[in-house]
């Protein structure tokens, strides 16, 4: 666990400043797709609120029958030998246990697995590199989320007897800053169920800075082992960042998370933009100007919403903190039903701007039950279903072009959504005798670029990801798509012959 290749040593230097903390720059010219790190988990943990198996990590409620302390699924009949027997060499009364296996003390096992790294002489190096990372234990000091420890980790570890039995001391401090290092500097990972999460804590990954604007890719495969590389070409010196929010969220829930996850503020060229680099993710119309260019955007300094033609045109902050919460709630009911979605887009529409990050989340579900519309053998769909994907495709990518430059998996899958859908409609149209051979030759060919275009992006993910076996599929595809051209050019030379 938490090897480390030489790639990161070789390529990086570990910096430090009163803004950033520890930081990472590099250390030589980085070519796109460059990798700069490896690395394996120094511990895998549930998230927050979630109980799983020391071993196979599934969802349960079931614990280890030796230790009583660790979480242990019916499927499996072990796990870490040394966890094992450390904890089964400590006293508990009845009660005791009782108490440490409660289901509302679920954050009891994240600590206790960190815990166990230093009573073991193997694992003391990693504990003691995890301890040097960032907590903001003063920032988090009673806070909703330090009373939350407080009394689902620590009380319940202090009241039941774990850490006067450990080897070395532990008070509240120590409990609260290691929950708060994984709470900062843990990364998402899949879990074994579908659509599951859990988190993983890294020696080196936790390292880069954060930006919304980041020149780095970060992907986890299936075995919990990180890859970091390089999006776009990175200059020597240059501070390597990573984004820790979701780049299709508008500035102020990017910021909001950052500051609620992350206990800092950010400060990055796109969060002090107030169009989001034009992308106006965030913006409002303004239902005082019929010209373009008439939105309203939050400025940076003032947190005023303003018109851009004219800044007397305003919204207040209870307005659009209510309209936005209404809008989500609205969003969340539709799910599924396309019908309801497609009203809600032309609702939102008349007050938001059409790149706003909450007409991006409508049109990306939309996207979803058409491309399951168009996969169903039993419908027929009609070329407006088709044309209508690949549309919203379309208004996606422009968006996905400006707020992540260079190498991206949203928008090579983005990409890839819009040739499919592309190749599927001129076939179909070929087939209904409303194309040439010619013309679908010609709009073969346009995927064709697309299609390479978005293998170029995702062919450096590892191959045990959703997307390295998408890749797979791809490449199938585009040896299909390649035959297919093949063949209508030999028969169009068989015709002029």
């Amino acid at each position: 666990m938490a090897a480390v290749t030489d790639d990161f040593a070789k390529k990086c230097e570990i910096k430090q400043n009163d803004t950033l903390g520890r930081f990472v720059v590099a250390l030589c010219n980085l070519r796109a797709g460059e990798t700069l790190l490896l690395e394996n988990p120094i511990v895998v943990l549930p998230q927050m609120g979630d109980r799983r198996c020391s071993k196979c990590f599934k969802l349960t409620q079931s614990f280890c029958r030796k230790c009583h302390l660790l979480a242990l699924c019916e499927d499996c009949s072990n796990h870490d030998e040394r966890d094992c027997r450390r904890l089964a060499e400590m006293h508990f009364s009845a009660d005791q246990v009782e108490l440490l296996q409660r289901k509302e003390h679920t954050e009891i096992q994240p600590v206790l697995k960190c815990l166990l790294l230093r009573e073991h002489e193997e694992t003391l190096p990693l504990y003691e590199e995890m301890s040097q990372m960032e907590s903001q234990l003063a920032t988090r000091r009673g806070t909703d989320i330090w009373k939350n420890y407080q009394e689902h980790a620590f009380a319940p570890l202090d009241a039941g007897g774990v850490l006067k039995q450990l080897r070395g001391s532990a008070d509240e401090d120590l409990v609260q800053g290691l929950l708060g290092i994984l709470d900062i500097n843990a990364y998402e990972i899949r879990a074994p169920e579908s659509g599951g999460a859990m988190r993983g804590l890294y020696r080196r990954a936790g390292l880069f800075a954060h930006s919304c604007m980041p020149n780095l890719v970060i992907s986890i495969d299936d075995e919990k082992r990180i890859k970091v590389y390089a999006n776009r070409f990175i200059a020597a010196g240059e501070i390597l960042y990573n984004c820790y929010t979701n780049v299709l969220l508008g500035t102020e829930e990017r910021r909001q998370i950052l500051k609620e996850g992350k206990c800092f503020d950010c400060t990055c060229a796109r969060c002090q933009d107030p169009t989001e680099l034009g992308t106006h993710m965030s913006s409002f119309m303004c239902s005082h100007c019929s010209c373009t260019g008439g939105y309203i955007v939050r400025q940076p300094n003032t947190g005023t919403w303003q018109c851009l033609l004219n800044p007397e045109h305003t919204l207040k902050q209870e307005f659009v903190s209510n309209m936005l919460e209404r809008a989500k709630e609205e969003i969340f009911h539709a799910r599924d039903d396309i019908y309801r979605l497609e009203l809600l887009l032309a609702k939102l529409s008349r007050l938001l701007h059409r790149n706003h990050f909450l007409m991006l989340d409508l049109k990306q579900n939309i996207a979803s039950i058409l491309r399951q519309i168009l996969q169903n053998i039993a419908t027929r769909p009609n070329k407006k279903v088709y044309e209508r994907k690949i549309r919203l495709c379309q208004e996606i990518l422009l968006v996905l072009k400006v707020v992540t430059p260079g190498i991206s998996r949203l928008k090579a899958i983005a990409l890839y959504e819009l040739a499919n859908t592309q190749a599927e409609l001129a076939r179909k149209m070929y087939t209904e005798m409303e194309h040439s051979a010619n013309d679908l030759l010609a709009e073969l060919e346009r995927v064709e670029v697309m299609l390479r275009e978005s293998l170029r992006m995702l062919l450096f993910e590892p191959l045990a990801t959703p997307e390295g076996q998408l890749t797979r599929t791809m490449l199938r595809e585009l040896k299909e798509l390649q035959d297919d051209m093949k063949n209508l050019r030999e028969s169009n030379d068989d015709v002029l012959s």
